[in-house]
């Protein structure tokens, strides 16, 4: 028994503590702001724009903005505004297709989202790379390569696209905001991200609670 949980054991452990050739101790070495907003039962991660607009898929509804957040989700629950209980429990308990949410913004994120937990953590430049290239790697391309409007946004600059990925309940916005954080280096455990609360939690670890 010992024998079959000693990989997970060992796999939960290693991801609390950070990467240190990502995220090193000294916060002056961490000059580029990722910040974590909670919206209640969903959370996504922004950052400004340019430290990872060379990665990101052209596309002529891609919003332009000093700062882009990004969240991920069921296509129909996410991109519904109006949704009830009956596409939440679909999204809940059937794996389904995904989107990926894009939110231009060109004032502080704080006054943007004036009602949401907000927490910024201060990343490395390489950190803020690979996490360009997480986001980038979910966009759900085209027989020939290009990226797919799901639907308008929830805001006056956002747009919904395609993303890869089933959801379905462990693996949730949550979870997948957690696993795009820790490719910053940043000591978050995504096993763990189940709820927004537990993932603004591990972020004031390591952040600042800035609303």
């Amino acid at each position: 028994m010992i024998r079959f949980f000693l990989p997970l054991i060992i796999f939960v452990s290693g991801c609390l503590g950070p990467v240190k050739e990502l995220y090193p101790e000294d916060i002056e070495q961490r000059p580029v702001p990722v910040y974590v907003v909670s919206h209640g039962w969903h959370v996504g991660i922004a950052i400004e724009q340019e430290y990872i607009k060379h990665l990101l898929p052209e596309h002529p509804e891609m919003p332009e903005a000093r700062i882009l957040k990004f969240g991920w989700g069921d296509n129909r629950y996410y991109t519904d505004s109006e949704a009830g209980f009956g596409l939440m429990m679909r999204a809940a308990l059937l794996p389904t297709r995904s989107v990926i949410h894009v939110v231009g913004m060109d004032i502080p994120i704080e006054n943007y989202f004036g009602a949401s937990s907000i927490v910024r953590v201060q990343v490395t430049e390489e950190g803020a790379e690979q996490l360009g290239k997480f986001i980038a790697d979910r966009f759900r391309p085209d027989r020939d390569g290009n990226v797919q409007l799901a639907s308008e946004g929830l805001y006056g600059n956002s747009k919904f696209f395609k993303a890869n990925g089933l959801y379905f309940v462990p693996k949730t916005s949550n979870t997948w905001t957690a696993r795009a954080l820790r490719r910053t280096g940043f000591p978050i455990t995504p096993f763990y991200a189940v709820t927004s609360g537990n993932v603004i939690q591990q972020a004031r670890k390591g952040g600042e609670l800035i609303r």
